[in-house]
């Protein structure tokens, strides 16, 4: 069961120019160069998060863990940054926003419904852990707009066995000592 975001909208380029804007609130000009500090081994504290990446090689280390993936060698890194930020002509702060964007499903309501049901029809996942943007809320828009159509579907509940997690997902409960 993947932790995934989920950015709706009414229509797909609205739902993309919202997900666009999330990462634009997520990555201020500080994380963007504390990131980029990160992978460069090297205090980049002067370096404007508009301007360009650096232009030093990184420090090599090969055991970088960026949030809990670790994601391979600093100057392989780099390198695929450097080359996103000249194909796309982006700055420190966009170019993290590009290369670490996390937002899983990014769609209409019945897009996202649709995708999450491919998903776990071809087994990919039995489930998801929806992580939301903003707390507390941040689930709302799912609640009200994707989870119908996904009961609609068939491929999410209406009625509940039990009142626990466990009775839920048909496991006993445990034998308490004491």
């Amino acid at each position: 069961m993947p932790g995934v975001t989920v950015v709706l909208g009414d229509t797909a380029a609205d739902a993309q120019e919202k997900a666009a804007e999330i990462r634009r609130q997520q990555v201020s000009p500080q994380n963007a160069i504390l990131t980029v500090e990160q992978i460069w081994g090297v205090d980049l504290s002067s370096y404007d998060p508009d301007g360009p990446l650096p232009d030093l090689d990184p420090v090599p280390d090969p055991q970088l863990t960026l949030g809990r993936t670790g994601r391979g060698d600093t100057v392989a890194i780099a390198e695929k940054w450097r080359a996103l930020s000249r194909e796309k002509g982006l700055s420190i702060r966009q170019t993290v926003i590009e290369a670490s964007g996390r937002q899983s499903f990014i769609g209409t309501p019945e897009a996202v419904a649709a995708e999450l049901e491919t998903f776990v029809e071809q087994g990919a996942a039995d489930g998801f852990i929806l992580v939301p943007h903003l707390t507390p809320g941040g689930l709302d828009e799912f609640v009200d707009r994707v989870v119908p159509l996904l009961q609609e579907r068939g491929a999410f509940r209406t009625e509940y066995e039990g009142a626990t997690l466990r009775s839920h997902l048909g496991l006993s409960d445990p034998v308490r000592k004491g």
